[in-house]
């Protein structure tokens, strides 16, 4: 079962000055899809990267302001109690859109995702499995998965709904015949491997997953994740673009999943 999810997405602006305030909206079933008030927005990086510009040249502004992650951030989060259940999905295989993020805006064409974060607090059902795997990452058969969905203008619908076929995507339910989710070209799996459960624990966990723009995935950063339950993100940030949103969807397999 999902307890407490949240997402941040961050994005930067290149030197123009021009900014774009972001929409922000609540739901009454305690689903939040608002931009954080203290978090940056593009008028205070505007602000602060023109003031640069008076001294230092716009490549070293740039640099500045990258090494210092400066950027206006868009964030989501959602504090449902949620479970995903494969014993009632098709095939015992089960998948739950639990978050969907506000659009990256679209009026600026030149801004260009730069990171983005995932803070996810959840356990599986604490009985099953395989004991040689039990208090490690390896054979979970919970877990999350963070997609693209692209040409969804509004989200009207509760961001949590069980789909029967896990591979396949519903526009209509987001409200647009052109409406899509992009998918993971570098993977087997439709979307991005964000994060597994451990495996046979009831104790709810807090994990945190970066994926930033450079994506630059060896041996050692393969191992690292794999060790964390974690995924590596290759190629996620890259493919975002303007219009997109972020969606983190819940998965369980075979058993039942708290």
């Amino acid at each position: 079962m999902m307890h407490v999810m949240q997402s941040l997405l961050h994005f930067s602006q290149n030197t123009e000055s021009d900014t774009e305030e972001s929409n922000t909206s609540d739901s009454e079933d305690e689903v939040e899809l608002a931009q954080n008030q203290s978090n940056l927005t593009e008028e205070d990086f505007s602000t602060v990267q023109a003031l640069l510009l008076h001294f230092v040249p716009p490549e070293l502004a740039k640099a500045i302001l990258d090494a210092a992650q400066y950027w206006p951030c868009i964030s989501a989060k959602n504090v449902q109690y949620t479970g995903v259940l494969a014993e009632v999905a098709n095939g015992n295989n089960a998948a739950a859109y639990y978050l969907v993020t506000p659009v990256i805006p679209t009026k600026h064409p030149h801004l260009k995702v730069e990171m983005v974060k995932f803070n996810i607090a959840s356990c599986d059902q604490g009985w099953g499995g395989d004991a040689n795997n039990r208090g490690t990452y390896n054979g979970s058969y919970t877990w999350f998965e963070a997609g693209i969905m692209r040409g969804v203008s509004d989200v009207s619908v509760p961001p949590i709904m069980l789909v029967n076929r896990v591979d396949d995507f519903d526009a209509d339910a987001f409200n647009g015949g052109s409406a899509k989710e992009i998918v993971n070209s570098l993977e087997r799996d439709r979307r991005w491997k964000l994060q597994y459960n451990m495996q046979v624990s009831s104790t709810v966990r807090e994990h945190e997953v970066i994926w930033t723009k450079h994506d630059i995935i060896d041996d050692a950063a393969e191992a690292s994740a794999r060790a964390r339950g974690a995924g590596t993100g290759r190629g996620f940030v890259s493919t975002l673009a303007p219009g997109d949103r972020i969606v983190i969807v819940g998965r369980a397999q075979v058993t039942q999943s708290h």
